[in-house]
């Protein structure tokens, strides 16, 4: 390959997008990417870390992969925030060159001119960020299911089929699981068979849950018996799909003790005093 081309890699937990500026596809360590003519970006700066951002703009908005899915559907909703990363490749003499890689940070429609703009910036700049870590405060800071929480996603998921939605509200059967025996091992029947069981999980136990489909996770806000709405559209989601769901704390002391028993991971304080002692005690 004599000319210069650019490959664009996408990917959104299991999806991916696969694309090029030249005329035709590319085939290249075995995965083709599509042609957008006029797909363009601006000069990767990379003279310090706070300015190796760039801007990749399609010419169109709705950019489907090889299976169909929509890349601009990933941003509805602020879905995206769950993490879309970006390479950008160069091809030239049968050498390959690593120009960006990174994450989306923001899109940017233009209705008008019908494109698509999405600003990126590298991991690099991103790790250079001053964050707030951890916080002094009387709910514990722990996100559920985190390494410091401590609880395991797996053990707390069950399977749900869905039957109907409604916008966010989406209607659901519990599936059926093979009951467990006191030390925890699957039970079968005499004939061999798995014993199966269905469980009921009474109102709110998913409240502040999670949902988990194509490798993303979306947050449950409230949750009845058979249904729960979530905190945005979760792209892709049909009647008939089958998925695990846990249920969520609303990080206070009590709901970690009697919902979980974790309470020897509660990271809050529960004696924070009402007033601050530095302006009440020692200024006197």
């Amino acid at each position: 390959m004599r000319n210069r081309a650019e490959l664009y890699q996408l990917k959104h937990a299991a999806r991916a997008w696969y694309f090029t500026d030249q005329r035709k596809a590319i085939t290249h360590a075995g995965i083709e990417y599509l042609p957008i003519r006029g797909l363009q970006r601006t000069a990767i700066e990379d003279e310090s870390i706070d300015k190796c951002d760039t801007e990749v703009t399609f010419p169109q908005m709705h950019l489907l992969n090889a299976e169909g899915e929509d890349l601009a559907a990933i941003f509805a909703g602020k879905i995206f925030y769950g993490g879309v990363t970006i390479t950008i490749l160069e091809l030239y003499q049968g050498e390959t060159l690593v120009l960006h890689e990174g994450r989306v940070t923001q899109p940017k429609y233009d209705e008008d001119a019908d494109t698509l703009t999405l600003v990126c910036e590298t991991g690099e700049s991103y790790l250079n960020r001053n964050i707030l870590t951890r916080k002094f405060q009387y709910s514990c800071p722990n996100s559920i299911y985190d390494r410091w929480c401590g609880l395991k996603f797996e053990d707390w998921a069950f399977d749900i089929t869905v039957t109907a939605i409604s916008g966010l509200n989406v209607t659901f059967t519990v599936n059926p699981t093979q009951v467990l025996d006191a030390e925890g091992n699957p039970m079968f029947d005499e004939e061999g068979q798995p014993v199966m069981e269905t469980k009921s999980y009474p109102d709110q136990w998913l409240d502040l849950g999670l949902m988990l489909k194509g490798g993303v996770h979306t947050l449950i806000t409230t949750s009845s018996e058979n249904s729960f709405t979530l905190y945005r559209q979760h792209v892709g989601l049909a009647v008939g799909d089958v998925f695990p769901v846990v249920p969520g704390c609303d990080q206070s002391k009590k709901m970690c003790d009697e919902k979980f028993n974790n309470w020897a991971r509660y990271a809050g304080h529960q004696f924070i005093p009402n007033s601050n002692p530095i302006y009440t005690q020692l200024i006197k």
